[in-house]
């Protein structure tokens, strides 16, 4: 059915300008959050935690149904881009904290951008393309295989090589040794596996790979938020995220990560409505 949808709304956008398919997108978002009550429910719990415990539940579920529709607009984005001009996107989209990315680049050993589910990062990294950084992304291979071959061949032509997060490894440490911008999404709920963190007031468990990549390969680490204002975009850069060694790298890994998580956790907390994680994030067993 994804599939079928992305291949419709990828010929209707042919015809049609994006504040249409936006138009469409806010209309839809509350039907897509009704037919799907699995990704709904962990939506709610999810907005819940980050509004906190005096959040009165009609507030959460109003701030759901926006977050279905800007999930719609993120959607509707990534499939004009590839007909857009970079040019013209290039003047609705602000960076705050560009500095530090060239900081990272000038040191010649590459940089780890940890991002989350949040506004629209596939953009912040054409944009990033455009300016002419060489960016690579770690993506999830998405089902069904046909669908993840449309989505990925999308973000390889805005300039994004797309590196499979399940046998990518290789092709990780050759961008970073390549001196290339890494985006890596951190917010991918773990059980068992993982580094534990907090995350709004509660633990969690988060992949550690960006860390370990980045101890590794001697590479800056960043996090960043691109968040949709109206009809604007801004990304928003930490500064450098280094740890001093201590010479416990499980330990120097954790905090890393934990720097990453609490400084998304701040630009989450401006924008509830546009982090989109369907999945639960604080599992019962962290």
């Amino acid at each position: 059915m994804i599939y079928w949808a992305h291949l419709i709304g990828s010929f209707l956008l042919r015809f049609v300008p994006p504040r249409v398919g936006y138009l469409v997108a806010s209309v839809l978002g509350p039907l897509v959050a009704a037919c799907w009550p699995g990704q709904y429910r962990s939506a709610w719990e999810n907005m819940a935690r980050v509004l906190g415990p005096s959040a009165d539940p009609t507030e959460v579920s109003r701030r759901v149904r926006e977050m279905f529709r800007n999930y719609g607009k993120y959607v509707v984005d990534l499939l004009w881009m590839p007909r857009a001009s970079l040019h013209d996107l290039e003047r609705n989209f602000h960076i705050v904290g560009l500095d530090h990315v060239e900081q990272a680049i000038n040191r010649g050993n590459g940089l780890v951008m940890v991002t989350a589910h949040l506004g629209n990062s596939d953009l912040g990294a054409a944009i990033l393309a455009h300016k002419g950084f060489a960016v690579s992304a770690i993506v999830e291979t998405l089902r069904p295989l046909r669908w993840n071959e449309r989505v990925q061949r999308i973000r390889e032509q805005v300039g994004v090589q797309a590196i499979p997060l399940e046998d990518g490894a290789r092709d990780m440490f050759a961008a970073l040794r390549a001196n290339h911008i890494l985006g890596v999404l951190i917010d991918r709920p773990l059980v068992k596996e993982g580094v534990p963190v907090r995350f709004f007031d509660a633990m969690t468990r988060v992949p550690e790979g960006a860390a370990r990549l980045a101890m590794r390969t001697g590479a800056g680490v960043v996090a960043v938020g691109v968040v949709r204002r109206g009809r604007r975009f801004v990304a928003h850069v930490s500064p450098l995220l280094d740890v001093e060694p201590s010479g416990d790298r499980a330990r120097d890994a954790q905090e890393l990560t934990q720097r990453a998580v609490d400084w998304l956790e701040s630009v989450i907390r401006q924008h509830p409505d546009q982090w989109f994680m369907f999945r639960d994030m604080w599992p019962k067993e962290a």
